[in-house]
């Protein structure tokens, strides 16, 4: 009897209906849900086609044949267009090379390595490799079939997909690069003999419940209803989940076995109800004993991490009622922002000092080290241009940072938000040079030299003279005596981030430089590090100006605000400006200058535009 009640229950769990239905076979093929041959199955934003038991791709120009599918990792490799006969051109040069729709949820993995042929003398995008050592010239070498680009276009390039923003295009163009070979899981160990066929691969994201229009559309496990915007869902019912994987509603087996362990439970407690209580109770007993010293052990343990540094600055420690008390509770309307590290509010202490309040994430280690480690950072520096710390709560599982309130938001509210006054081009200046001088007590002043790791408009806080703070110390590094660099995985902000210490995992000074001229563009243009308005060939600022500065072109990029009602004098010292970001995004870091000599040329810069100003003034 108990083993037909155990079938029943196993059976009832199994027990699925679809809401979607998956298509036929393409000749001998598969076509897993959610992929769509026809009008009537799969999910009709994941289309692909069967010719004569062939399956294909369809992007935005052409058609490639799909090689394999894995349903699992919601894979698709596709096949590439061949070589024009007896040339080092890609069939799809004509359109662009392989683009998809933005607006479909097909995007090209990570995991292909794209060798490009036939390059121009003067690409210049900065994820290309084209020394006469990369791997490019290394396959060409090596492979009979590329003896056409070999011989007559020797100039390629290698380019790992993944370090950019943008997976929707391998892009092909006369003035850039017209052929390219792909590569799946390549491992570049292995000869080129071994080296897996030419291929694509794409990935979809998982589908959601299907669209309805009457419950009609549904089946008996889901419902149609209302979503948004007058757009219907076939919703799963009550105790069942939706498998995106295979397209229905399936019985939520967490809740089935929450249940079981609920009769269970029962069952034993109208057996042995006092020797349930009995053990339950000192169980709970012991249990709030080991729970209370561990987070008596935890709280020393932060403390220590935040009592004292090099620096011979101590944080005060809050209790949490008086971070509660602060922040009325975590009220909602002091909410100041949310990033990957928590949330910030704003807070009254009980002396009437108004404070911002950093919360790291609950049960999220990796926030929690970062916020812990903002505070190691802070306490050993004190500069004018550094956000302050006035100290930290760590008595509960979730730290919380206290520092100085800074009230006029970040320097990104001010470049791009339209609600916000523009900023002058005096005030750029002093908020850049402030920055400067920031970072460069950072790498030469303080006790043990510092390397911030995400400068970027963000985290640059201006206070009520529009004076700048750098904040943020989350993702900062201490430099060790006598060593060059630090060698870590690569973080920080795409746009941001340095390619040198991206590609090599070696963090330095020159890292944040990087970073800091990324700042000095963002300031002179008023144009985002990464924005998908402009073009797909600018969509990285760097990569636009520096086009644009190789066309000679600089003053058109500079933010028309600016250049309204300029002297000459005053254009030319923006230009200055400019070249001078260049210099700080030289691909190399040992061309980079140091954040003091940055500092000495802002501070030149200045000095230039407040001699215009007293020659204004006097007229």
């Amino acid at each position: 009897m108990v083993n037909l009640l155990r079938l029943m229950m196993f059976v009832s769990v199994r027990i699925t209906c679809a809401v979607a239905a998956s298509c036929p076979d393409c000749g001998k093929i598969p076509v897993p849900y959610p992929l769509s041959t026809g009008p009537k199955c799969g999910h009709q934003s994941y289309k692909i086609r069967c010719d004569a038991g062939v399956l294909k791709f369809d992007t935005l120009n052409n058609t490639y044949p799909i090689k394999s599918i894995s349903l699992k990792d919601r894979l698709l490799v596709i096949g590439q267009l061949h070589f024009l006969p007896n040339t080092c051109v890609m069939a799809d040069l004509a359109t662009t090379g392989i683009q998809l729709n933005t607006s479909l949820p097909f995007t090209i993995t990570a995991s292909n390595t794209v060798l490009f042929y036939n390059c121009s003398e003067t690409t210049s995008f900065v994820a290309l490799e084209c020394q006469p050592t990369n791997l490019c010239h290394t396959y060409q070498n090596a492979s009979p079939q590329m003896s056409t680009c070999l011989h007559r276009v020797p100039h390629c390039c290698s380019y790992k997909l993944g370090t950019t923003t943008n997976l929707y295009f391998i892009r092909l163009a006369t003035d850039r690069c017209s052929a390219y070979t792909s590569f799946v899981n390549l491992n570049m160990s292995l000869p080129i003999s071994r080296w897996p066929d030419p291929a694509v691969e794409l990935t979809w994201a998982p589908p959601p419940e299907p669209p309805c229009v009457t419950q009609a559309d549904c089946d008996s496990t889901s419902r149609c209803k209302d979503v948004q915007g007058g757009l219907k869902t076939c919703l799963c019912k009550r105790n069942l989940r939706w498998d995106a994987v295979v397209g229905q509603c399936a019985r939520d087996l967490k809740k089935i076995r929450s249940k079981r362990i609920t009769v269970v439970a029962t069952m034993v407690c109208s057996v042995g109800i006092t020797i349930i209580s009995a053990v339950f109770a000192t169980t709970t007993y012991v249990r709030r004993r080991r729970v209370k010293a561990a987070r008596q052990r935890l709280s020393r343990e932060r403390e220590e991490i935040v009592g004292t540094g090099s620096g011979n600055r101590s944080s005060r420690i809050f209790s949490s009622k008086e971070i509660k008390r602060a922040t009325n509770n975590f009220s909602p309307t002091g909410l100041l922002g949310a990033g990957g590290f928590g949330e910030v509010y704003k807070g009254v202490l009980d002396d009437g000092t108004t404070v911002a309040v950093k919360c790291a994430k609950l049960g999220n280690t990796k926030s929690i080290d970062q916020v812990l480690n903002e505070v190691r950072i802070l306490c050993q520096v004190n500069h004018k241009n550094l956000v302050h710390l006035l100290g930290c709560c760590v008595e509960l599982q979730q730290p919380f940072l206290v520092y100085e309130y800074v009230p006029n938001g970040s320097l990104y509210d001010h470049l791009h938000d339209r609600n916000k006054q523009p900023l002058t081009w005096s005030q750029r200046l002093i908020i850049a040079h402030d920055t400067a001088e920031g970072l460069a007590y950072l790498h030469f002043s303080a006790s043990q030299p510092i390397y911030h790791c995400d400068v970027k408009s963000s985290n640059i806080l201006l206070d009520v003279k529009m004076k700048a703070k750098v904040a943020d110390f989350g993702l900062s590094r201490l430099a060790q005596a006598d060593v060059t660099h630090i060698t870590t995985c690569a973080q920080g902000t795409l746009g941001y981030l340095d390619p040198d210490y991206y590609w090599n995992y070696q963090l330095t000074d020159k890292s944040d430089v990087y970073s800091f001229g990324v700042l000095l563009l963002e300031i002179l243009t008023s144009q985002k590090a990464i924005d998908f308005n402009r073009p797909t060939n600018d969509v990285n600022l760097v990569t636009y100006v520096k086009r644009i500065v190789n066309e000679e072109r600089l003053v058109d990029v500079i933010d028309p605000m600016l250049k309204k009602h300029a002297s000459t004098l005053e254009i030319d010292a923006m230009k200055a400006l400019g070249f001078l970001a260049m210099s700080c995004l030289e691909e190399r870091r040992e061309n980079r200058p140091s954040m003091k000599e940055v500092s000495e040329e802002i501070d030149y810069v200045m000095g230039i535009v407040a001699t215009v100003s007293e020659e204004k003034l006097s007229r």
